[in-house]
């Protein structure tokens, strides 16, 4: 973790795996899961992936895609392959659920990991967004980009579609992607610098999450996919301030970069330790004890966090293949 690092990018990730593990924790919220962490944590991850795609590094799409191919790719195997014998021995007994041992593999297959992994639905969906923007950016001017991504988006919201490889979620949230790529510039420079400027940055986040959370009055899909397109851009900003502001304040943070920089392994297993530890307590208090109090939510998601840092560590310095990194060197 040596390599020089962009401090509140790491500080924005770390809180956006949070509150994933914080989604995926039950009990299930109809306005904050349904929509505030929902739109936030795919708005976030979309856009701080935008941020950091240089299509400049790569001469051809064959060298694009093997630079991402591994780095999206190589986790999505080897990690499934950890966990779907776990999922064979433990998980199916867990969950409850007559699944036959054969179909979590045909949709991993598919690019739909639910069953599994199901957040590496995020993977597939982020190697086929790539993908789209990569020949998108090589074909058309910068001032068409976003609005392409817009039109896009707004087909995919109208016009569902079979949903392989996350196609049809790769266009629905490319906006997002388009944002963070093309306004790279203002989010280098957004921060509470002036108290105006901390007034408006803060006062539009505030305002972002009362139209995600309003949205639950609604089941048109135009209107929710409006209300997620502006409701992200608008909360993109502040979220990005808030994370300058922790950077600066406090700094790198060893046990934050670990954790983003595997983000993946948290990802992979969340759902794994969520059921053990739904489990271990409905064996100690009593069954639905998790959905019966809210606070439990968050201290599960917490300790899930916790829990996990050992395996990130570990293969953060053992296993970094994995992730599709090389094992770096000890120095003598």
């Amino acid at each position: 973790m040596n390599k020089e690092r962009v401090v509140w990018l790491d500080y924005a990730r770390f809180f956006s795996v949070f509150l994933v593990i914080l989604f995926h924790t039950p009990p299930t919220t109809r306005v904050f899961d349904g929509r505030i962490a929902c739109i936030l944590f795919y708005t976030v991850f979309f856009t701080i992936s935008g941020y950091l795609f240089d299509i400049s590094r790569y001469s051809n799409f064959r060298q694009f895609f093997t630079h991402r191919g591994k780095q999206i790719l190589v986790p999505y195997v080897t990690f499934f392959m950890v966990v779907y014998p776990l999922w064979l021995l433990v998980g199916r007994t867990l969950s409850g659920e007559d699944v036959e041992w054969w179909l979590p593999l045909a949709n991993w297959l598919k690019g739909e990991p639910h069953t599994v992994v199901g957040t590496f639905w995020f993977l597939a969906c982020l190697l086929v967004m790539q993908i789209f923007y990569y020949f998108l950016q090589r074909w058309l001017p910068s001032r068409w980009l976003i609005v392409v991504a817009l039109l896009l988006s707004v087909a995919a919201a109208n016009c569902p579609l079979e949903n392989y490889w996350q196609v049809w979620y790769a266009l629905l949230y490319m906006p997002y992607y388009a944002f963070g790529n093309l306004f790279k510039d203002y989010l280098s420079q957004v921060r509470f610098d002036t108290s105006k400027h901390t007034a408006a940055l803060l006062i539009g986040g505030a305002v972002a999450i009362a139209i995600m959370g309003l949205s639950i009055f609604t089941a048109d899909p135009n209107i929710i996919n409006v209300v997620r397109i502006t409701s992200g851009v608008l909360v993109i900003p502040a979220y990005v301030a808030i994370s300058k502001w922790l950077g600066e304040r406090y700094g790198r943070n060893g046990v934050i970069e670990l954790v983003v920089m595997n983000a993946i392994v948290y990802l992979a297993f969340q759902n794994n330790v969520i059921s053990v530890i739904r489990v271990a307590l409905e064996k100690v208090f009593y069954h639905g004890v998790m959905t019966d109090h809210l606070w439990i939510k968050f201290v599960v998601a917490l300790a899930v966090m916790v829990i996990l840092y050992p395996i990130a560590w570990f293969v953060h310095h053992y296993a970094p293949w994995m992730l599709g990194r090389k094992k770096k060197a000890v120095a003598h």
